[in-house]
């Protein structure tokens, strides 16, 4: 599992109806605790939706205590456009961790297909711990002016060390016991209950990023009511925590070579004809040396941060759902402007509640056993960075467990195989993702009995958003079954 980038997150407008959810009621309420079946959900239109519906979820804290402490999950549902014609139940998990899917319903003309708007019942919840469903709270901010990911002196991962322990110890404090149970096995034993809850034999699947992980558990555990899970973007849970961060660090620098190449004879890169690399560099060196004030911000711009925020807007090549900013040429106006002194895009914003960091340090310290345990071992770690992403030095996705060194909690679903049979399986992935590197579809694939690997040749996070091609491949998948004729596409 990955940690999102921490600089200014970028977001599509239509996210904001998940903030509404939170001040609003969902409808009744349905239980999924102990093992009788849970009465019908009680729909209700969303707040600013002209078709979606929503309801409220109870489900246990702990799936092994079932009629102990239960929780709320808001739910969403969008029925199918033509519903003679209906093939099903649709789960999507857009993934994160820390993105709720309430919000994708919502605006599901945005973001799902015709093909699929009209053939499925597109469902979708907002996971444990996170939006409009029972949250993280805790009592300390998960960053502060002083957090460094890239310690450089003992005396600065002592620090970290225990400021993550005691931002834990305040979670578990206002959290309560759902801190130690927001992990993936969870979340896909949640929609099982959300299954039965809509009382349906079976549902499809579309699981883009941190949701193939969800998807390919919940196949996993419940094979019989798995009709078809589509993959988007395939992260790979089974390797140690050092292998996956090495991993997408090569996975992130590929991706930064490709943007710096491309920026430098692209009439939409706003720098244009300069030596890209270089200039990159010189920046972040300026900045960790004399940090960038910018008003409003948590701290000054360092070097670490404008590494951070590149991640972020490197996932997608063009302009996708996230809008214009998360693209290779908003990664170069936004370094454009940080060069004549405007650092605005990678600070990380001050003054606003850490709530979305919340969630995904507390899902995320649940699925990573840390690696690093000392100085040594993080020096060690940033040595790797260096060699390994000169431009980047390290920062991925992954480089975010750092915040779980300290965790107060055990990582309740560490790294493991799974093994998924019984259930027809699609993955996508593209050749030079910079989040999910290329090679673990081919690990996850080998996890899923007869699953297919349909490959984009190109670059950016996903494919179902940004490829007609890859797009039309799923629809055919999730719709007929139609497993594709070409195992490339672009």
């Amino acid at each position: 599992m990955r940690m999102r980038p921490l600089s200014r997150p970028v977001r599509g407008a239509f996210l904001a109806a998940t903030v509404a959810l939170v001040a609003l009621p969902l409808g009744g309420a349905a239980s999924a605790a102990g093992g009788v079946a849970p009465s019908a959900l009680d729909w209700a239109p969303c707040p600013d939706a002209a078709v979606a519906e929503c309801a409220t979820l109870h489900v246990p804290v702990d799936w092994h205590d079932r009629h102990g402490e239960q929780i709320d999950l808001a739910v969403a549902r969008r029925p199918a456009d033509d519903p003679d014609h209906r093939v099903g139940t649709l789960f999507y998990n857009p993934g994160g961790p820390g993105d709720g899917g309430v919000g994708y319903v919502i605006a599901a003309e945005e973001i799902f297909s015709p093909a699929l708007r009209a053939r499925f019942d597109i469902v979708a919840m907002d996971p444990r711990g996170v939006g409009a469903s029972t949250p993280v709270r805790c009592g300390l901010p998960v960053l502060t002016p002083e957090t460094t990911l890239w310690p450089r002196t003992e005396e600065q991962f002592d620090a970290l060390v225990a400021h993550n322990r005691a931002v834990g110890e305040s979670c578990l404090e206002e959290t309560g016991a759902l801190l130690g149970h927001l992990d993936t096995v969870s979340v896909a034993r949640d929609h099982e209950a959300l299954r039965r809850a809509l009382d349906v034999e079976e549902v499809s699947w579309l699981g883009i990023s941190y949701g193939t992980q969800v998807g390919a558990n919940y196949a996993q555990l419940f094979p019989d009511r798995t009709r078809a899970l589509a993959l988007d973007a395939a992260l790979e849970h089974s390797l140690p925590e050092v292998v996956q961060v090495a991993d997408e660090m090569r996975a992130a620098e590929d991706s930064f070579n490709r943007f710096a190449e491309w920026c430098g004879t692209s009439d939409t890169c706003a720098l244009r004809g300069q030596d890209v690399a270089a200039v990159y560099d010189e920046l972040v060196a300026a900045a960790d040396a004399a940090p960038i004030p910018v008003e409003g911000a948590l701290h000054a711009v360092r070097g670490e941060d404008i590494r951070t925020g590149t991640i972020g807007r490197l996932t997608f090549k063009e302009p996708s759902i996230y809008g214009p900013d998360v693209s290779w040429a908003g990664l170069s106006r936004a370094l454009a402007a940080t060069l004549a002194g405007d650092a605005s895009a990678f600070a990380v914003p001050g003054g606003e509640p850490q709530t979305g960091l919340f969630a995904q340090a507390g899902i995320g310290c649940m699925e990573y056993v840390p690696q690093v345990g000392t100085y040594e071992e993080m020096r060690q770690r940033i040595q790797l960075g260096k060699q390994t992403a000169p431009h980047l030095q390290g920062a991925s996705e992954t480089w975010q467990v750092n915040l779980c060194i300290g965790w107060p909690l055990e990582a309740a679903n560490p790294p493991r195989l799974l093994d998924v049979t019984g259930v027809p399986t699609l993955i996508v992935h593209a050749t030079y993702d910079p989040s999910v590197p290329y090679k673990w579809a081919h690990s996850l694939a080998a996890q899923i009995s007869g699953s297919h690997l349909l490959t984009r040749e190109g670059d950016g996070h996903t494919s179902y958003y940004t490829s007609a091609c890859a797009r039309e491949a799923v629809d055919a998948f999730l719709v007929d079954l139609t497993v594709p004729e070409r195992e490339v596409c672009d």
